[in-house]
């Protein structure tokens, strides 16, 4: 049996992003069918309010350029998340980066400890703008074709849900099916229809369920649910429009809360435990398994991920990503799904690491949030990775994680983390020769980023290109 139709259950940012690149990317000969699911404004909180890097090209795979983004919605640029006093009066920038250069066989990271540097910042260009509030696209070369100080620079974006939503067509081709989900009918280890509060039964090839936690597909299969750490998150707005490049994050006794500059307002989002706050609630966690039978769950419904990083985007882009490329071209699904399974549990897995990465400090306070979020085993694949760090300075790394080498090298230095021993062979390397170096490298960012322009001058100067290069 061929895939001829797909149908998808949702209506949050999962639905609409899954959809536009499902319509986008997928033969005309398989049709697709969207059951539109409940109210998922309360649950799309959880998506947070900052993009990886990786959204630029997922965007552009859904048909969504940085034009209409620009032009269209409150989304601002970002250079990352600034965490303050982050337990004993702990702070740093985890800033978007590409990797950080490795010279004569040797990792950056190893000639800073060799030269007694302290810190990372200096060599973070992102970081370094993100300070002054400074924002241009990260140009690859200069004027002279030596590489531009803010070559070495990725950017992600900072959004409202509903917004970004809305930015994703759905294609006329997707066949919209009106009312609620009622009942979903399965049998022998797969969906055999989905019962719509009208009577009317769909009965689709796959169904991709998009439907935030409550998962309205995939628990008829899969019955397990997330078994995490209860929290909740509610969210308000100030009034701001210095559009700074980037979100803040604080710690409360009751849990944490940010601040994330958009366009024409700053989206203030509050995160604690059950009972200390009050807004939408979640369990976080993933299930066994994402994809059961004929159903493949993408987003919450296969997991939830606290917004803390940039996680829950990540994940999400991944997901969708996974499904394209794993669309079945038969009836017989269980290869597809076991490949899914995997990464999927790999990725949610890897994201799970870093986020529990910043719970492994001291001083941070002592209500509830804090303790059920300390009491979690650490896996031994954190305790690796940390290890390994604070004894050699080595990064491990696994298969494709979503948070790459830099990005564990600036946590791990922002949180107060140094290797008790560098590489021996960063040595080879006279002290008088790599001292100037990294003067030098630290001078020649410091030097770009002060020619910047503001993020909200640099905002309102594209928007003018725009509109004038579309006139």
């Amino acid at each position: 049996m061929t895939v001829h139709r797909i149908l998808l259950c949702g209506d949050g940012l999962s639905a609409r992003m899954a959809l536009a690149a499902l319509a986008r990317h997928l033969p005309p000969s398989i049709a697709i069918l969207w059951a539109r699911a409940g109210d998922q404004r309360g649950s799309d909180l959880f998506y947070g309010n900052v993009t990886g890097p990786s959204a630029y090209a997922f965007n552009l795979t859904a048909g969504l350029d940085e034009r209409r983004l620009t032009l269209d919605s409150t989304t601002a640029f970002s250079w990352g998340t600034r965490y303050a006093d982050w337990g004993a009066g702990r702070s740093w920038m985890q800033s978007f980066a590409l990797p950080f250069p490795v010279i004569d066989g040797v990792q950056f990271h190893h000639y800073l400890a060799s030269a007694g540097a302290d810190s990372i910042d200096p060599f973070v260009a992102g970081l370094q703008a993100a300070r002054r509030g400074v924002f241009v696209h990260p140009p690859r070369a200069g004027a002279n074709g030596a590489p531009h100080p803010l070559s070495r620079a990725e950017y992600g974006y900072q959004f409202d849900a509903q917004d970004y939503a809305r930015l994703f067509d759905v294609p006329d081709r997707v066949e919209r099916i009106g009312g609620a989900v009622a009942s979903v009918e399965a049998a022998d280890g797969r969906i055999a229809g989905v019962t719509m509060d009208d009577g009317r039964v769909v009965i689709a090839d796959l169904y991709v369920d998009a439907s935030g936690p409550e998962a309205q597909l995939l628990a008829a299969l899969a019955g397990d649910r997330p078994s995490g750490r209860a929290i909740a998150i509610a969210t308000s707005d100030l009034p701001a429009d210095d559009q700074a490049p980037l979100r803040t994050v604080r710690v409360t006794s009751s849990g944490w809360e940010s601040d994330t500059p958009l366009k024409g307002r700053t989206r203030r989002t509050v995160v604690g435990a059950v009972g200390e706050v009050a807004g939408t609630k979640a369990t976080l966690g993933r299930r066994s398994l994402a994809w059961a039978g004929n159903c493949v769950g993408v987003g919450q419904a296969a997991g939830v991920v606290e917004p803390l990083t940039p996680a829950p985007m990540l994940l999400l882009e991944r997901d969708i990503e996974r499904l394209l490329a794993l669309i079945p071209v038969t009836g017989g699904m269980a290869v597809e799904a076991a490949e899914y399974n995997r990464r999927f549990a790999e990725d949610y897995d890897h994201a799970a690491l870093f986020q529990q990465a910043m719970f492994q400090a001291g001083g941070l306070p002592d209500g509830p949030y804090w303790q059920a979020a300390r009491a979690e085993a650490v896996p031994e694949r954190l305790e690796r990775k940390l290890t390994m760090f604070e004894r050699r300075g080595v990064l491990v790394a696994y298969d494709l994680e979503p948070f790459h080498p830099e990005d564990w090298l600036i946590l791990h230095m922002g949180m107060g983390r140094r290797p008790a021993r560098y590489d021996p062979l960063a040595d080879r390397a006279e002290r008088a020769q790599v001292t100037p170096f990294l003067s030098k490298m630290a001078r020649t960012i410091e030097q770009g980023v002060a020619t910047l322009p503001p993020a909200r001058v640099y905002r309102a100067q594209l928007e003018q290109y725009l509109r004038k290069a579309a006139s």
